[in-house]
């Protein structure tokens, strides 16, 4: 009983699209691990920078104060645009979900398709089997009287 599911380029290309999606949701979720790590070396180099800043207050060295604030300001700035980055990487990694749930979903509905059909025609089989024997015992019947 070797049946050729007729939708099987359908499945095989849904399949395949889901392969795609998957590969893409890896992508996006590389980058919103970049953009993690981006984000935290800069909180670690800002707090590194206070650290030093208050170091240099308590031994009374004043010359660089007014550097490091702005180094400061600017690293603070470049967080803020780290944190932005994450954002936008965390909205689409959540669309690309919803992407490949659509994709899953597709290939599951394809997949009890199939064997839907499997099961009708092992039952049309079935039935068809059914029918030959009937034949043969209706032929018989005659041939043996």
């Amino acid at each position: 009983m070797n049946k050729k599911f007729k939708l099987e380029k359908v499945l095989e290309l849904r399949e395949k699209a889901l392969e795609r999606e998957k590969i893409t949701l890896a992508d996006l979720q590389l980058k919103e691990k970049q953009a993690y790590e981006e984000m935290y070396a800069v909180m670690e180099d800002i707090k590194a920078k206070n650290i030093e800043l208050e170091q240099d207050r308590a031994k009374g060295i004043f010359d660089f104060i007014e550097m490091y604030n702005k180094y400061i300001a600017v690293r603070q700035d470049d967080l803020a645009l780290c944190e932005a980055k994450v954002q936008a990487a965390v909205r689409e990694t959540a669309k690309q979900k919803e992407v490949l749930k659509k994709a899953l979903n597709d290939v599951k509905v394809m997949e009890k398709l199939k064997e839907k059909h499997l099961l009708d025609y092992a039952e049309y089989v079935k039935k068809q089997e059914m029918m030959q024997i009937d034949e043969i015992n209706i032929t018989r019947g005659y041939k043996e009287e």
